[in-house]
């Protein structure tokens, strides 16, 4: 294993375990089954910094793993598509727009749409809810908000730092 294939995979494992104290640390519970928390920044940041594959396994693994150890058992296989795909495709507009700083805003709200059309699915037709569902949308879209803003500013200022942590995934790249 080269080096390069090391570092992204120490990356993805740190990613993954920001996405989990993001999530599980900074909880404000929502008045519907769950709660708002800061984790989508870092599922953001994920994709932005490990691109589609390694970003979107460590949004989901770390997301995933929220869920499975706080008694939300019943959103683990839906968070760990949802958080994925959401990094995935951030990762990809990010890149296919040229890594700029509208790019981390059109790519972050995608990936958030996805997040909240993506729960909003699974709790009404998976876990049968029916359009009861709904009603954890205005915390989806908060916690949304607050992922692309937080996610845009931290990858502004790991840009500007050039750390080598963080060397080999430039974002302008």
């Amino acid at each position: 294993m080269n080096n390069q294939k090391v570092r992204k995979l120490v990356l993805s494992a740190l990613m993954a375990a920001l996405v989990y104290v993001a999530t599980s640390i900074i909880q404000i519970p929502s008045p519907v089954n769950g709660y708002v928390n800061l984790g989508d920044c870092f599922v953001l940041l994920s994709g932005w910094l490990l691109g589609p594959w390694y970003g979107a396994a460590a949004a989901g693994i770390g997301s995933m793993l929220v869920d499975l150890l706080s008694g939300y058992g019943h959103y683990v296989p839906g968070t760990l598509i949802i958080k994925g795909v959401d990094a995935l495709a951030a990762a990809l507009i990010f890149r296919a727009m040229g890594r700029s700083k509208t790019a981390l805003l059109v790519s972050g709200t995608v990936g958030e749409i996805i997040m909240m059309v993506g729960y909003f699915f699974y709790a009404s037709l998976i876990l049968g809810k029916g359009l009861a569902a709904a009603a954890s949308i205005p915390g989806n879209i908060v916690q949304g908000i607050a992922g692309v803003a937080i996610g845009m500013a931290l990858a502004m200022v790991l840009q500007k730092t050039k750390s080598s942590v963080i060397r080999g995934f430039n974002m302008q790249q």
